[in-house]
């Protein structure tokens, strides 16, 4: 492998986006709904369950990107059975998540270590302005070339388009010297797959994937990451 150009996923690739979810998630139906013990278990289960189900019809584009904000709560809470303002939980949840700055174990080690080799490029499905704050306060900023989100883009991972705004801005990057890194298998590894370009799957839970979906190589965490590439 010989890359010059790596696109790296954001959200539980390098940061911590699934941790910091659940406890603001526990938080948020603690502090709002008074749920505990496996009442609030069951919640955030139910929660997870239904905003997974949106954001992969906003991938698929079988839903407009709003329509999640608008319907998770809303959804959750009817199939919960639990009256309540869904639109106050979505701004509270905002908030909440906009400050969730964790990071995946050694995310500064591996991009200090590849910052002098690589061109280095955030690719998010994320929005504009919560990446870029969570990447300030992390102090990732510093080492990415270039970040993409989906809402900048207007369009999302697995889309083509999205793939196409990077490689435009990129005159030099080329399907061989371009891989794409994640840990999403729809939206990183068949995104990259389908616009026919490496990809290399992060897999810490050691996941099947469909036969349809091919990554070019799989690791299970940052360290052996570096290590293929360096």
């Amino acid at each position: 492998m010989t890359y010059e150009y790596l696109i790296f996923d954001l959200d539980d690739t390098l940061l911590d986006f699934t941790g910091g979810e659940v406890a603001a998630i526990r938080q948020l139906f603690s502090n709002e709904l008074g749920l505990t013990g496996t009442d609030l278990d069951h919640a955030l289960k139910t929660y997870q369950e239904i905003n997974h189900h949106l954001w992969q019809q906003y991938e698929f584009k079988e839903i407009a990107r709003q329509q999640i904000f608008e319907e998770r709560f809303q959804k959750t809470l009817e199939a919960l059975g639990i009256d309540y303002d869904a639109d106050r939980l979505e701004q509270e949840y905002a908030t909440l998540r906009d400050h969730n700055y964790r990071m995946l174990p050694y995310a500064t080690e591996i991009l200090q270590h590849l910052q002098d080799q690589y061109t280095i490029i955030a690719g998010t499905n994320g929005q504009d302005a919560t990446q870029h704050l969570r990447l300030k306060e992390t102090g990732l900023d510093q080492y990415f070339d270039q970040i993409f989100t989906s809402e900048m883009i207007g369009a999302s991972k697995p889309d083509a388009a999205f793939f196409d705004r990077i490689f435009q801005d990129n005159p030099q990057m080329t399907k061989e010297n371009t891989v794409m890194i994640g840990d999403g298998l729809t939206s990183d590894i068949m995104g990259g797959q389908n616009y026919q370009l490496d990809t290399i799957w992060i897999n810490p839970n050691h996941k099947e994937s469909p036969a349809e979906i091919k990554p070019t190589q799989l690791v299970e965490d940052l360290p052996t990451l570096e290590a293929l590439l360096q």
